[in-house]
Order: structure tokens, then sequence, then C-alpha cells
């Protein structure tokens, strides 16, 4: 155990399990209101997930979108949230999501100094569905002087990558075009960007406000008296709290959860190993109802050799990757099974199509093919053309070669690719779509001639293995618009309170825009401190 700040007293008025941004936002929160408040973090670092995340925010009718001259409106995007959610979310959980995220927003940039830039070209994730938005909803934070931190950078999870900024992302798209020595200047200096530029100042305006904050002391049980939370069990010892606020993740480093819960295999994860569904277990022993418990953010990824989080492999996520030109998605029959280009959630469902034949998923394994035109342009990850084909890449001179050092069905292979390149020099993708949607361009090669289409034909080829990965799976604690948990006939848990990926995501099975797993996270945690505020009796917070 490492106490970073403040004392760990045996009692407190909120103690917070969790300290990624919607825990450290819960906590501020709560204590800006005069509460005594602990955040509890079992990993070594603060930050969760967050720290290593993208960092944005998912907010609909923010403010800051006047700035870009955008309007939105709280009917457009509630139409847009339940065709998203599909109808799974209750309407009051909705609600609180469009009408308080604003007023969250405002609050972390008043008490915690935190300034998320609205996204002026970022299209919301089904850009052609009723409701959505052509840019704004989605934030970005500005980079962050970890000297601010002081002694407290030491407490924040390390992320080994430059420190740009989303929408710098946006400007340069393609990482071969990125002013590489520039941003190691800016990480020499001490600038963070994204995920660890949005944990950064709650940890600051956390400490200065008070809260204790303390690593390495996993939440073991839920204390209950009289049907009423009053406490944790942590490390061992009693914490005794008139509130209990769960925010410490989901349960994809779960073996037996996920093979228990979720609709499809993971085969690798982005986020640290220690989400493992504490606070989910925690909260179904205490009798709390949950829900969505079959869905997760799930992403494209693969597994490079080596990468690791904390002792654990670590999957990459792929973004420009498969929606640039001149690459596709096959399965072992070396056939496309969907827009590669769409939203990372939503497609990876496509490899979880089961065959009952065969008694296995049709579109496993699944493997990413792009021939030397796509690195000679826009490199791989982290490799670039001239330099020696790493270990985990496979190539072959031709198709038919590399299809057999695979296992694919090379005849499948070479009439998939015949029938993708005649499409893609025109334009279209007769099959999939790819490249139709305003989302699909957004992520391309803006000076191609078709942004995300382009033919796959110039030897030699490569393919790497893609795999069914989850960002951080979003079921378990079903609560009401204040970030009340339920119990399993619909009543409030006295005492008890959860946000984020520890809860029945309020997304449902949904993703509607980039920032939608901390935004509405952050926002449920925004309203579980005032809550728990009300239920305390102490006055209002000051944003």
């Amino acid at each position: 155990m490492r106490i970073w700040n403040g004392e760990l007293h045996p009692e407190f008025d909120v103690v917070v399990v969790g300290s990624g941004a919607i825990g450290l936002t819960a906590a501020l929160t709560a204590a800006d209101a005069g509460a005594r408040v602990a955040v509890l973090e079992k990993a070594r670092y603060l930050g969760g997930t967050s720290a290593v995340s993208g960092g944005m925010f998912w907010v609909p009718c923010n403010r800051r979108m006047a700035e870009l001259g955008r309007t939105d409106s709280r009917d457009d995007a509630l139409r847009y949230l339940r065709a998203v959610t599909a109808g799974r979310t209750a309407d009051d959980v909705l609600a609180a999501i469009v009408d308080r995220g604003p007023d969250m927003l405002e609050f972390l940039e008043h008490r915690a100094g935190l300034v998320m830039v609205p996204m002026d070209n970022f299209p919301d994730y089904h850009p052609e569905w009723d409701g959505a938005h052509p840019g704004g909803r989605s934030l970005d934070p500005e980079l962050y002087d970890l000297a601010q931190l002081g002694e407290l950078a030491e407490s924040l999870r390390p992320d080994l990558r430059l420190p740009f900024t989303m929408r710098e992302y946006e400007e340069w798209r393609i990482f071969t075009r990125f002013p590489m020595a520039e941003l190691q200047a800016r990480a020499e200096q001490g600038l963070v960007a994204r995920g660890r530029a949005l944990v950064a100042p709650l940890i600051t305006a956390c400490a200065d406000a008070g809260v204790t904050l303390v690593t390495e002391c996993g939440a073991e049980r839920l204390v209950v008296e009289d049907e009423q939370v009053v406490g944790v069990v942590a490390d061992g010892s009693r914490l005794a709290a008139r509130a209990v606020v769960l925010t410490c993740g989901g349960f994809e480093w779960s073996p037996e959860m996920v093979e228990n819960f979720l609709s499809g295999p993971v085969q690798g994860s982005c986020s640290p190993p220690h989400n493992t569904g504490d606070g989910i277990r925690m909260a179904s022993k205490a009798g709390v109802k949950l829900g969505s418990m079959r869905e997760a953010w799930w992403g494209p990824m693969v597994l490079v050799p080596g990468d690791e989080t904390d002792g654990a492999p670590t999957a990459t996520l792929l973004r420009f990757e498969r929606t640039g030109p001149h690459t596709v998605i096959v399965n072992r029959h070396g056939e496309r099974f969907v827009n590669e280009a769409h939203n990372y959630n939503d497609m990876t469902r496509a490899f979880h199509l089961f065959d009952p034949g065969a008694y296995d998923f049709a579109n496993l394994p699944a493997y990413l093919v792009f021939d030397q035109r796509h690195l000679d342009d826009y490199g791989f990850l982290t490799h670039r053309s001239g330099q020696p084909t790493p270990p985990w890449l496979t190539t072959a001179p031709t198709i038919a070669e590399l299809a057999g050092r695979l296992e694919i069905d090379p005849a499948g292979l070479e009439a998939t690719l015949e029938r993708f390149n005649a499409g893609a020099r025109e334009g279209v993708d007769r099959d999939f779509h790819r490249g139709a949607s305003a989302y699909d361009r957004y992520w391309g090669d803006q000076h191609a001639a078709h942004p995300a289409l382009g033919p796959v034909e110039t030897a030699p080829f490569y393919a790497i293995e893609v795999v069914s990965g989850v960002i951080g799976t979003k079921g378990g604690i079903v609560t009401d618009g204040d970030g009340r948990a339920l119990d399993a006939f619909g009543a409030v848990v006295p005492g008890l309170y959860a946000a984020g990926n520890t809860t029945a995501h309020p997304m449902g099975p949904g993703y509607p825009g980039a920032g939608a797993t901390l935004g509405p996270g952050s926002t449920m945690a925004y309203a579980a401190g005032r809550a728990a505020i009300t239920q305390l009796g102490l006055g209002a917070v000051t944003g």
C-alpha cells in the first residue's frame, strides 16, 4: 500500500474504489462539497485505463461547441442515443447523460483547470443516423505539464506513446507524417497528452481538495449493515464510509467472467491487467442488479510480442492500419466479412459469427492483408518501409504464397482481392460499402483519391493476425440517473453508487462517438457524487 496524499483514516464520508478519470471525478465532486474522501486503487499507479486511453469525452450539447459555430439539441442527442443503445438503457439515465454532461465539463474546468477542446470535424460513429452530429460532441484534453503535479507525477500511470493531441492526430492523420522530433522534445519537457492529460489535472485537483489517494490497495468486499452499504474491506482492513462509489473498471482480465458472460472471445486487450471485475463481484454479493453483462467495448487488435503493461501482454488497437487504402481483412477462407473502416466496436462483432456446422467462429482466425504501397506510404504500426521485416509480420512475394504461409485458402483470397481491387480502383466497395460513410472517410487518407479504398496489388504482400480484442467490458451494476445502485427489484441500495465500466454502461450495446466511454462515465460519476452529497446532507458543489 502507498498513500500519495492525505491520511488513511478508519472512517470517511465517501470511499471511491478506482482511480481512473471517472473515479477521480466522483471524488472531486464530493470533496468540493466538503466531504472527507478516499480513493483506493489496487494497481501501482493512479489513472486506471483512462491514463492510457485517448482521453476524449463524448458530451452532446456541450457549451464549447459554440466556439466552432455549431449547435446541438437535447432532442437530437436523445434520439441518437436511443438508437445507439437499441432501447436498452433507461430514459432517466440517457437524460442524465445529455442534461448533466455539460455541467460536468464546466465543473471540471472550473475546479480542476481541465480544458477540453471540441473536435470540429470528428463525426459521431453513425453520422448518417437521425440525431447524429458531424462534429463537436467529442472533446480532446489540452497538453498538460507534469511539473504541475509535483511529487504526485510519480503516481500517474506511465504511457510510452509520444504526446500528441487528438486534434493534432486529426491534422496529421498518418504516423509517417508526424513531427516525431518535436513530439520527442515535448516528452522530454514533461508534457503529456490524451489520457494522461485528462487524469493528471484531476489528480492535482483531488489532492488540493484533501482527497486521500492510495495505490496498491485493492477493495475486497462491501460492508453491509441493515441492507445499507457502510464501508469496504480493503487490503484486509475495514474502512467505514457513509457512501461508497464503485468505479473500478470492467472484467476483461477475468477469464472466468469473460467465458461466462461475453458474447464473443477476448483474445487481447489494451487495458491494464487490473480490470478483473472486483466491483461487480462485490456489488453482486450485496444483492445489486446486473445488466448488459454480454457487452464490451470491442476492437480489432494485434498482438506484438514483447508489448506489455504491468507484466501482462498488451494488444494494440488497429486504426488507420485497417481504414487506410490498400488493406483488407479476411477469414481463413480468404473472404472479407466486414467493412474494415467501420467503427471498431461494431465491426468486431462480425468476428463473432458462429458457424453451427463447424461449431466454431466462422471469421476467426482473421488476418489483415496489405501491400508494399501501403507500407511505403504509411508504414505499419512501428514498422517502416526499408527496414527488415519484423517477425510478427508475415510477408511473401505473391498472394498465393502469403495465403499458404497463413493457411488461408489461396483461391479464396485471390478471388476476394480481384473483386475488391476492381471496385477500389473506382472508389466503391460493392460488398460492404467501405468508404461510403463520412466516418470511414474521416479515418482514411485525406490526400488519397479515395480516403478509405485502394487496391491491394503491389508486391510484396504482408499480413498479420487480427484478434477479437476489448478496450474494456461494459456490463455490471445497474444504476439510476443519479448513479445510485439498484437491487434486483429496482430499489435503490442505500449508500452504494457506481459509474463507468463497473456498471451496465449507459451506452448499452453501442458506441455513439469518440469518448463515449469516458464522457458518459464521468457524467454519471458527477451525478453520483452529487447524489452522495445530498445523502450526506452537505452543501452543493461549486461548479
